[in-house]
């Protein structure tokens, strides 16, 4: 990918059958192109730290926007812009899209500390946010007008989810963090988590993105009498420092519980020993036929697997939220109607999946965390390969 800092466009035209009418501006926001093609502004860091969040909003993107354009009968361009991975790299790359590009929607950035640092921007600007970041903060549901939609689940959501798992049986609990905001992020949920189960985190520790020993970290940890540790980390590569220092330093957790951003090449420079006991939590069947055929879409447009098979599913809910917004709307330039039309569609589909009622005018997020049935644990077995354990209700009563 071009590594200049700068502005592409990709136009992917679908040509309708029955295009619908859209018009430079309607309703009661003005906006949209002058032929009626729909411009949605993709911001993430080609460049920088972490190009793999930008890989895997770049291209699913791509993808859903081929497959939906000719769908919703309407024509479609990506406008992309590197944020470099730093908020101000978001800042600077945000104002372009809106004030230069007048893009009607924005996707990303897929970074939370970035997304944090544009949040104010786009909510006073008034158009659809289409974003997979996870930092519960970026969302703020008391807007009379919110024009964030997010297609991950939130951190807080998550922490929710696996504060039993991580203080069952009494465990006393560590975390891990990467210091980003991300990171910072976990850790402030799984503290508020534990507090409501009458619990406390015995130790917190952050690790630097790119670090190669983490030693002191886990001493510690286990100086504390940590057995169960959460990772907040945004990188497969510093997971797998950590877990690789656990094992050397002969900490024996009963459970180490990560997130999916594990799955960013921690198998490929981790060993089965740093494994063992490691689970996450996510809401998708990530072992499933569907993913497996998105994924077998991936790779043969792009010549290589996903990097980050959950970033790539919302993206997709993302593309396939906004764009049946604005068919319903009629016009991508009323961003009121747009966000309107979001807010009541009755279905977001990515492959084979649907998710019913994904969105109301006081509920912009796509998962929720009240039932540990509907999300799933995963592992990794022998070989390294992703497997499913059970969901998590099962898992709380020892039966996976």
């Amino acid at each position: 990918m071009n590594e200049e800092f700068g502005m592409k466009k990709l136009a992917i035209v679908a040509l309708a059958t029955a295009a619908l009418a859209l018009s430079a501006c309607g309703g009661s926001s003005e906006g949209g192109s002058s032929d009626g093609t729909v411009r949605i502004g993709v911001v993430g860091p080609e460049t920088g730290p972490a190009p793999q969040y930008y890989t895997d909003l770049i291209r699913p993107a791509e993808l859903a926007v081929a497959q939906l354009a000719e769908k919703y009968d309407l024509k479609v361009e990506l406008v992309e812009v590197d944020d470099q991975g730093t908020p101000d790299g978001a800042s600077r790359a945000v104002q372009k899209l809106l004030n230069e590009e007048n893009v009607d929607a924005i996707l990303g950035p897929p970074l939370s500390g970035n997304a944090l640092q544009v949040a104010d921007v786009i909510q006073r600007t008034g158009r659809p946010w289409l974003s997979p970041a996870i930092a519960p903060e970026i969302m703020d549901e008391s807007l009379e007008q919110n024009w964030l939609f997010r297609t991950n689940y939130n951190s807080a959501d998550l922490s929710e989810v696996v504060a039993s798992l991580l203080f069952a049986d009494d465990a006393k609990v560590g975390v891990v963090h990467s210091a980003d905001a991300y990171g910072q992020s976990g850790v402030d949920s799984v503290k508020a988590e534990a507090k409501k189960l009458g619990k406390t985190v015995a130790a917190v520790e952050a690790i630097q993105p790119g670090a190669t020993d983490f030693s002191a970290g886990i001493s510690r940890l286990k100086a504390a009498g940590v057995d169960s540790v959460f990772l907040a980390i945004t990188a497969g590569a510093d997971t797998s420092t950590v877990t690789k220092t656990i094992a050397q330093q002969g900490l024996k957790p009963k459970r180490v519980v990560t997130n999916a951003t594990i799955m960013a090449d921690f198998a490929e420079l981790a060993d089965p020993g740093q494994w063992e006991n490691l689970v996450f939590v996510d809401p998708r069947d990530l072992v499933g036929e569907n993913l497996a055929t998105i994924a077998k879409d991936y790779q043969a447009k792009f010549d290589e697997a996903p990097i980050l098979p959950t970033n790539v599913y919302s993206v997709m809910a993302a593309i396939d939220a906004y764009l049946a917004g604005v068919a319903e709307a009629g016009d991508a330039g009323d961003y009121d109607a747009v966000r309107k039309a979001m807010e009541g569609i009755a279905s977001v589909s990515v492959g084979a999946d649907t998710i019913d009622a994904p969105f109301a005018a006081g509920d912009h997020e796509l998962y929720e965390a009240e039932d540990p049935s509907a999300w799933n644990v995963f592992g990794f077995n022998d070989k390294g390969d992703l497997e499913m354990r059970g969901n998590l209700e099962e898992c709380l009563s020892g039966t996976c």
